[in-house]
């Protein structure tokens, strides 16, 4: 049993760029199930067996808070949708897609069966070449902070692959309003970029360098005395050499 969940974390997790972008209105728990469903979700949209047993050992989380946090979390992804903003050529506006259309949560046995929604389905696995999003779940696995785990994303997005294999290293330059919505910052934090950066960006920077290997170097971009942007340069480096 052991071998199937250390699998688990060895799978791909694949989804749209415009979903790695979006508003994903997800907690930490939220955002694990979720995850943990499309790395173990095919090409056919059925429902998706999450157990237990396979969150704690992938988490690293007692069984006690995975009994937990699965009930709670999955009635609470019932309500949750990802937002990005759409354009006709004409006018912009907001595009609001659910999660799931469904789930069955068993108390005894200690599992949740859910299943993605018809809308969300395409964003998900039925993707063109260059426009999506891919990295293993191990690297998210043991992240404590759904702000360091977007931030992961985002920069995934960014690493260029060639022949199967992604490159090292890369840069994501991200207007401040993009990367706001990305983060889903509170309003004092789209105030003030003093504490955006001691709560969100420094915070996720530290916790992608600890736990999954990353080398980062970022800096405000400014007009005049506003930030307007910011610009990440970043290594993924098991031997967590610093930058020359």
């Amino acid at each position: 049993m052991m071998g199937d969940l250390m699998g688990l974390k060895r799978l791909n997790v694949v989804m749209a760029n415009v979903v790695v972008r979006s508003a994903q209105s997800l907690t930490l728990a939220e955002k694990r199930i979720l995850i943990a469903g499309i790395a173990k979700k095919k090409k056919k949209n059925e429902m998706v067996t999450l157990s237990a047993q396979e969150y704690a050992e992938t988490y690293d989380v007692s069984l006690n808070t995975a009994y937990s946090q699965l009930k709670t979390a999955v009635e609470n992804i019932f309500e949750r949708y990802m937002q990005f903003q759409v354009s006709d050529g004409k006018t912009e506006g907001v595009s609001r897609i659910r999660w799931i259309d469904g789930y069955k949560y068993f108390d005894e046995e200690g599992y949740v069966r859910f299943g993605f929604g018809n809308q969300i389905f395409p964003y998900l696995f039925e993707l063109n070449q260059g426009f999506f999003t891919k990295y293993q779940l191990k690297q998210a696995a043991a992240l404590r902070s759904v702000h360091s785990w977007r931030l992961l994303e985002l920069f995934e997005q960014m690493r260029e692959e060639k022949n199967g294999q992604k490159a090292k290293d890369g840069w994501l330059h991200i207007p401040l309003e993009e990367f706001w919505h990305a983060m889903e910052a509170t309003e004092s934090y789209k105030s003030n970029f003093g504490l955006l950066r001691k709560w969100v960006i420094e915070p996720a920077v530290a916790e992608l360098t600890e736990k999954d290997n990353w080398l980062i170097e970022w800096e405000g971009i400014k007009r005049g005395r506003k930030v307007v942007a910011i610009k990440f340069k970043f290594e993924r480096s098991p031997q967590g050499h610093l930058f020359k």
